[in-house]
């Protein structure tokens, strides 16, 4: 009596004879799939880079001197008939605002806020410093587009709470 071996273990279908292996899903589908994956990662990198943009902006037009040089441009009489109302603002700032809590409130800022209007545009040019929590500009400056002039709206040594200085 010859004893027969137990059969082989189900295993991967062997290539029929003379015949090419069996392909896979990215060998019969690569032509669109890689397309998708490219444009999906250009996606998600254009999307990373707006929201930075959108976080950077929000912090800028967030902070209270900014809102309070646009708010002494668009109450400057020099600036609207440079300019005429309404006034609008640039989308995004450029510059930067660095602040500390420690010592009672300390920083700087230096923006330039772009300023739109029916009759024109210009540059708002802000530098302040804060101390003990209180912004002091060291210059707050408007630069008509045109080269009208500029219109200086704070001197050095007023606040935030002070009134606009016109020239």
């Amino acid at each position: 009596m010859s004893a027969q071996p137990p059969p082989l273990p189900a295993g991967p279908t062997p290539a029929p004879p003379g015949g090419a292996p069996p392909r896979g899903w990215w060998q019969r589908h690569w032509k669109w799939a890689l397309p998708v994956a490219i444009v999906a990662a250009i996606a998600l990198v254009a999307l990373a880079i707006a929201a930075l943009l959108f976080g950077v902006r929000s912090t800028l037009v967030g902070s209270d001197v900014y809102q309070d040089a646009v708010a002494r441009a668009r109450a400057n009489h020099d600036i609207i008939a440079l300019i005429g109302e309404p006034m609008a603002e640039g989308f995004m700032p450029t510059g930067s605002i660095n602040t500390s809590t420690t010592g009672g409130g300390s920083g700087e800022a230096e923006l330039t806020i772009t300023l739109t209007g029916p009759d024109g545009d210009g540059t708002l040019v802000v530098e302040a410093e804060r101390k003990r929590g209180q912004w002091r500009y060291a210059s707050l400056v408007f630069l008509d587009a045109s080269g009208r002039g500029p219109v200086t709206l704070v001197d050095a040594d007023a606040g935030i709470g002070a009134p606009a200085i016109a020239p």
